[in-house]
């Protein structure tokens, strides 16, 4: 199994163009660095792999698996998942904050109105 020039081209268009999208949101103030360096390493990993396909050949012969794209999906799978995991864990830390915030406005706006409520 081997890629063809069109589909490696392709591929490192798309990784490009994601590189870029990614580049754009950043000075855009729409996408914190943090978030991004995720996709950019994503999209970087995904360029060596089009470039150089035989590491997928590798990879796969070396862990066992009979064609190098499962060995492929499997990486793009798992770290996917990871990222999931990780925004998961962000989401709720900021639930929790809002709740907390909540809270402290409508604590201020209690008190502010028992100050009217005293003069």
């Amino acid at each position: 199994m081997v890629l063809t020039p069109s589909i490696r081209i392709l591929l490192v268009l798309g990784s490009l163009l994601t590189v870029v999208f990614v580049l754009s949101r950043i000075r855009k103030s729409k996408m914190q660095i943090e978030d991004s360096l995720f996709w950019l390493a994503f999209s970087a990993a995904m360029i060596i792999l089009s470039i150089f396909p035989e590491i997928a050949f590798w990879c796969s012969q070396f862990l066992g698996f009979e064609a190098p794209i499962n060995f492929v999906y499997l990486v793009i799978i798992f770290l996917l998942i990871i990222k999931q995991f990780y925004m998961s864990i962000k989401i709720s830390q900021m639930d929790n904050r809002i709740r907390i915030l909540t809270q402290r406005i409508a604590l201020n706006q209690e008190a502010a109105e028992r100050e009217k409520q005293d003069l």
